[in-house]
């Protein structure tokens, strides 16, 4: 990731609150938010256009430095969330956590929260914070919040037996870069396909509708305090969140929803995406230029600027999202004929992002627009071409992991194949001079609710020999960190499993692979092989 930055953002200031939503009477007159900033040791009122909601979590800091755009602060903590019909609703203010200046705004101390209890711990959220993290993820789907019937206008459905079809418009729908991501398309899908998480988000529109105000006679601007009804599936879900904590009290304040861990979804069947432009390529010869500006040195965001419909929008790769589900979900596109690549097809400059920087809106594109459109890639990273490049890897092992899923007792949450990172001064990392090594991670969900991951990495060329690892983590311990770490000491030392993880995994289990036959598969080893697996991951 390099240099984001956002135009209307001061570089090196901090989110202090979010206000209320303002809009001119004027006809056409979009919605805007208030948000109060402190850079440079004084305070400073933004209003943004809706788009940015995306980014606009309390307690980020825009330091205005090579990598992330922004980082968060706050005390961490997660809780498993309880039933909905047990939460209340406050005003901020009431809050003992605001701190007492902005318990003084009005504006401020005005806005409303879930209150909820959970193991001791009374939990302080603002419906925003909540809102912002169930749906905010693209420009596109934060102007569909706030208009009526956003989802139909955007999105099309039709079932065939178990299998479910989205379709979306060229220009009005979905972009079609998003949804060669998996993590847009589970998003999407969750979304469209769970009625009660639907009804929440409309649930933004209608309440808006009913609620707007003028501040009084005199005043230009209609108001709201923006409000929603929280999806009734969100109970059980693991929250991990961020912001200021009395432990006298035991109280806590929202500023950040850092994740959302096993969001219900009760869809098995597969999930079509359809889209005009999503064609299958077919590749030429030569070299092209790629079309997201992940190349450029800088990248700027304007908010308010109107981009041009003429172009295709270019993905702004911000931090990801934490966003994952109970169940894995077969989301795929379906391709509309055949499309050549581009390859060796002449270029010019103007399509080619420059290597320096660039300017993108995140408005509505229109007709007149002066700037390149860009959308928000908030929710997972790489595109279709970089996911089907390892899809025949650990072909026998996936076989294995799907049968296992079928059981009653076992979920599988999640399933990944990705290259292992590589080490300075280490090679283990490749196959091959130009095949990168892979590993496998799949997570897993137990009838208790703890979760379980299978862990395996690719020797296929003979270097090594590794065996499965079947593990939970102890109290404290930040699952993706850690496998990350444990990822990177293999590669370090030579492919082999790292003593280390004995202080930070409970259980950690082996399972050996079947032996290989000169004769092909043995069926009988195979079975035997998916009974330990299975049994390790049953075992307490």
């Amino acid at each position: 990731m390099n240099r984001t930055l956002f135009r209307q953002i001061q570089t090196g200031s901090r989110l202090l609150a979010i206000g209320n939503l303002f809009r001119a009477p004027t006809p056409g007159a979009q919605w805007r938010l208030a948000a109060l900033f402190e850079g440079n040791g004084q305070s400073q009122l933004k209003r943004f256009p809706l788009e940015m909601s995306c980014v606009l979590a309390v307690g980020r800091e825009f330091p205005g430095e090579e990598g992330a755009p922004y980082r968060s602060s706050g005390f961490k903590k997660a809780v498993v969330l309880p039933p909905i019909d047990s939460w209340r609703e406050r005003q901020l203010g009431d809050c003992p956590r605001l701190t007492r200046r902005l318990a003084a705004n009005p504006e401020i101390s005005g806005q409303r929260c879930f209150v909820f209890e959970v193991d001791g711990l009374t939990v302080w959220l603002p419906k925003f914070e909540l809102a912002r993290k169930l749906f905010f993820h693209a420009a596109f789907i934060v102007r569909a919040a706030f208009e009526p019937n956003g989802l139909d206008m955007a999105f099309t459905i039709y079932k065939e037996g178990d299998a479910v079809h989205i379709h979306t418009p060229t220009k009005t729908g979905a972009p079609s870069q998003l949804l060669k991501i998996k993590g847009y398309r589970d998003h999407f899908s969750w979304l469209l396909l769970n009625q009660d998480v639907k009804r929440s988000f409309e649930s933004i529109w209608q309440s808006l509708n009913q609620e707007q105000e003028r501040t009084s006679q005199e005043s230009a601007y209609a108001r709201w305090k923006f409000d929603f009804m929280a999806p009734i599936s969100l109970a059980g879900t693991t929250m991990n969140m961020r912001g200021p904590f009395d432990p006298k009290s035991n109280e806590l304040l929202v500023w950040e929803i850092e994740a959302l861990q096993g969001l219900s979804f009760s869809h098995r069947g597969d999930i079509f995406f359809h889209h005009p432009a999503l064609k299958q390529p077919v590749r030429g010869e030569g070299t092209g230029c790629v079309s997201v500006p992940s190349g450029a040195e800088e990248v700027e965001v304007d908010a308010i600027e109107e981009p041009t419909a003429a172009k295709e929008p270019r993905l702004i790769h911000l931090p990801v999202e934490g966003i994952t589900f109970d169940a894995q979900l077969s989301t795929r596109i379906a391709y509309n004929g055949e499309r050549a690549s581009g390859h060796g097809k002449k270029i010019d400059d103007e399509q080619c992002p420059s290597k320096e920087g660039q300017l993108l809106g995140v408005a509505d594109p229109v007709s007149g627009g002066s700037i390149a459109p860009g959308e928000f890639q908030q929710l997972g990273e790489g595109d279709r071409e970089e996911h089907e490049r390892f899809a025949n890897r650990f072909s026998l092992l996936r076989e294995v992991i799907e049968q296992i899923a079928q059981e009653p007792r076992i979920t599988l949450v999640s399933l990944e194949v990705r290259p292992l990172p590589p080490v300075p001064r280490c090679s283990y990392h490749m196959l091959d001079h130009e095949k990168p090594r892979c590993y496998l991670l799949a997570k897993f969900k137990l009838p208790n609710g703890n979760q379980r991951y299978l862990l395996e990495i690719d020797t296929s060329d003979n270097r090594k020999t590794m065996s499965t690892r079947i593990m939970g983590f102890k109290a404290g311990v930040e699952a993706e960190k850690c496998i990350d770490r444990i990822l990177r000491q293999t590669v370090k030392g030579s492919l082999r499993w790292p003593h280390t993880m004995a202080k930070f995994c409970e259980p950690l289990r082996s399972v050996h692979h079947p032996k290989e036959s000169s004769f092909g598969v043995n069926h009988a080893k195979v079975f035997e092989w998916k009974q330990r697996i299975q049994a390790c991951l049953s075992r307490e």
